[in-house]
């Protein structure tokens, strides 16, 4: 039987690292209103939208310290890059079509004097500077991480 031990999780640099540059993303959404002298918004800890995308830093944290950890050449470096691309595709894309759907919808709903029956989740759509400056983050992220991991 293989000893398994949980705690050795805590020492995996491309989960670290995405866990960090998600948490650290969600956290700026939420103090961000704090730098223009407004009031912070908890509930902004768990929003979709927003700057920076915490979804494209937490992907590109993931990817860039497997190609640290285990080579750029490497296989898994590779994979991780190709379910980047389509995390980040849908991010840019699918979510936008679905909002824009959503408000479609909405509109012609009230044209005819009807309501939902049930609230529509929201997700907003991110535009390309969000995406690029998690994408940014998420990398600076797996960088810090990867000196401080064994």
């Amino acid at each position: 039987m293989k000893d398994f031990r949980v705690w050795e999780l805590l020492l995996n640099p491309p989960l670290v690292s995405a866990l960090i540059a998600m948490g650290s993303s969600q956290l700026f959404k939420a103090v961000r209103p704090l730098f223009r002298g407004e009031r912070t918004e908890l509930r902004r800890l768990v929003d979709y939208d927003g700057f920076p995308s915490s979804h494209s830093a937490f992907i590109a944290a993931c990817a860039f310290a497997i190609g640290i950890s285990e080579g750029f050449r490497s296989g898994a470096f590779a994979l991780s890059v190709v379910a980047a691309a389509i995390f980040i595709y849908d991010i840019l894309r699918l979510r936008t079509t679905v909002a824009q759907s959503k408000n479609e919808v909405d509109r012609l709903l009230g044209r005819e004097g009807l309501d939902r029956l049930e609230k529509a989740p929201q997700f907003g759509a991110h535009s390309q500077g969000e995406v690029l400056a998690g994408i940014a983050w998420g990398i600076l992220c797996a960088a810090m991480v990867c000196l401080i991991l064994p």
